[in-house]
């Protein structure tokens, strides 16, 4: 159990090689969920960043601060959701292009 624990630390919490951290497994350990949700954020950030330069990139014109605003006002969430839908083999295409 303890090196279980010790990995998920290590992986979200690595220490510089050579160096030892000054807190307890338990405390890394419990700062882990906060670590992971940095990383998860960071990572959403810098896909949505990238996927918006890309929309500037073909569509120069595009105002896309409104998109920051979430949903449009008179928006009906089926048609959102068919629009998303419509959109996700593009949005694979995207990652794959990101990952290689």
């Amino acid at each position: 159990m303890v090196a279980a624990a010790q990995r998920v630390v290590d992986m979200v919490d690595p220490q510089e090689e050579g160096t030892s951290s000054t807190k307890s497994l338990v405390e890394r350990l419990e700062e882990a969920p906060k670590k992971i949700l940095a990383y998860h954020s960071s990572t959403t950030k810098s896909y949505v960043a990238h996927l918006l330069g890309l929309v500037k990139l073909y569509w120069r014109h595009a105002t896309l601060a409104p998109l920051a605003s979430g949903f449009v006002v008179d928006c009906l969430v089926e048609n959102f959701l068919r629009y998303r839908n419509e959109a996700e083999p593009l949005a694979e295409e995207i990652i794959k292009s990101l990952e290689s």
